[in-house]
C-alpha cells in the first residue's frame, strides 16, 4: 500500500470516528436542563427498553474494534488492581496485628525457697507423694505445701515478693505464671493455717489472689496476712490495700468473717496483735533480701534521693542519666539528677 493509498486509509478511519452509529442516534440523550436538576451520584441508563444494548463507535473494520476492546480491557484491570490492592493490604495488616496481638507467651514464674524452719513438705503437681522441701527448691503451679509444728518456709518471688507460710498450714500453689508482655499471675489457696506475704506493686494486667474459705483475696501491693481454720477467714493489712470479697482493706484495717454469717460493711482497726506480727514479718523479709543480695554481690549499698526516699540494694551500673540497681523489689533505674547521695552499707 501506497504512501498516499495509507493517508486516504486514515482519513477514511478519522470520518468514521466523527459519525456516530445508527444504535447511538436512535438513543435519546438527556438535554443539559435535565443534567443540572439530577444529584451528582445518579447515573443515567438509558431507556428502559432497551437495558442491554451495547452503544459501539466502530462498524468496521473489526480489527480496529477488537484493538479498542483490548484496550478497555487493560485499562480496566489496571484500575482493579489499584482499587482492589489498598483494601487487601489493610486487611492483611489488621489480620497481622490481631495475630500479633494473640501471641502471648506464657512462662513458669520464678518461686523459690528462701528458708525453712523445721519439718515442711511439698506434694509436686500431680503427685500424691510428699517430700521435704528444701531450700533453692523452685515451687510451680499444682504443688501443695504443708507445714507442721513450729514450722515455717519462706517463698522467694522473682517481681521481688515474699511470702510465709505459717506452721500447721496448707496451701495450694495454683498459679505460677509470667507473660512476654510484662504480667504476672500468682494464685494460692489457704485450705488451713496461715501466711503472710510482702507484695512488690504490680503491673496493670498483673494478679496476685489468695483464696480463703469462700472469698477471694486480691492484692494490688501491700504488706498482709491471710488465716483460715475452717471456720473464720482473717484478712490484715499493715500497709497499702486489698479487695477482701466486696470489702476494700487499707492500711491498719482486718475483717473477719464466720462461716454462714453475713459478710461485714466495713473494715475494723487492725488488732495490736496482728500489727506485731505484719511488722516483724517486714523486718524479716527485708533483712532476708539483703541477706541473698549481699550473697550474691558481695556488698550493700543505700541511695538516697533529694526528697528523703531511700533505696537499699546494689549498684549495678549506670548510663548518663540514669543509675541502674538492683533493690529489695527487683531492678529499677534511678534518675541521677534526683540523687543526693550514696553510701555503703556492707
Amino acid at each position: 500500500m501506497s504512501e498516499l493509498e495509507d493517508q486516504k486509509h486514515i482519513e477514511a478511519l478519522e470520518a468514521l470516528l466523527r459519525k456516530p452509529s445508527k444504535v447511538t442516534e436512535q438513543v435519546e440523550f438527556p438535554n443539559w436542563e435535565t443534567l443540572v436538576t439530577r444529584s451528582p451520584r445518579e447515573e443515567w441508563n438509558g431507556p428502559s427498553s432497551r437495558p442491554n444494548k451495547v452503544l459501539s463507535f466502530f462498524r468496521k473494520p473489526a480489527g480496529l474494534t477488537l484493538v479498542g476492546g483490548t484496550s478497555f480491557a487493560i485499562a480496566a484491570a489496571i484500575l482493579f488492581v489499584f482499587l482492589i490492592k489498598p483494601k487487601t493490604t489493610s486487611t492483611e495488616v489488621s489480620s497481622s496485628a490481631v495475630m500479633e496481638k494473640k501471641r502471648e507467651i506464657l512462662s513458669p514464674l520464678s518461686v523459690s525457697v528462701s528458708q525453712v524452719k523445721g519439718k515442711v513438705f511439698v506434694f509436686p503437681a500431680g503427685s500424691a507423694t510428699k517430700v521435704p522441701l528444701v531450700n533453692k527448691y523452685q515451687i510451680t503451679s499444682g504443688d501443695v505445701i504443708t507445714t507442721e509444728l513450729a514450722s515455717q518456709v519462706d517463698l522467694q518471688f522473682e517481681t521481688g515478693s515474699w511470702l510465709r507460710i505459717n506452721p500447721q498450714s496448707e496451701v495450694i500453689v495454683q498459679s505460677l505464671q509470667k507473660s512476654d508482655l510484662g504480667s504476672f499471675s500468682q494464685k494460692f489457696s489457704v485450705k488451713k493455717g496461715k501466711l503472710f506475704a510482702s507484695v512488690s506493686k504490680l503491673s496493670k494486667d498483673s494478679e496476685f489472689i489468695v483464696q480463703a474459705g469462700e472469698h477471694l483475696t486480691q492484692v494490688r501491693g501491700t504488706i498482709f496476712s491471710i488465716s483460715y481454720d475452717g471456720l473464720v477467714e482473717t484478712v490484715a493489712v499493715r500497709e497499702g490495700s486489698v479487695a477482701f470479697g466486696d470489702l476494700i482493706l487499707n492500711a491498719k484495717q482486718q475483717a473477719v468473717v464466720k462461716q454462714g454469717e453475713t459478710f461485714p460493711v466495713i473494715a475494723s482497726q487492725l488488732s495490736p496483735k496482728e500489727d506485731k506480727e505484719l511488722k516483724a514479718f517486714y523486718t524479716q523479709s527485708i533483712l532476708a533480701k539483703e541477706s541473698l543480695l549481699y550473697l550474691e554481690h558481695s556488698r550493700l549499698e543505700l541511695v538516697r534521693l533529694e526528697d528523703g526516699t531511700e533505696y537499699r540494694g546494689v549498684i549495678l551500673g549506670q548510663s548518663e542519666t540514669h543509675l541502674h540497681f538492683q533493690g529489695m523489689d527487683g531492678k529499677i533505674e534511678i534518675p541521677i539528677k534526683n540523687i543526693l547521695e550514696t553510701e555503703k552499707i556492707r
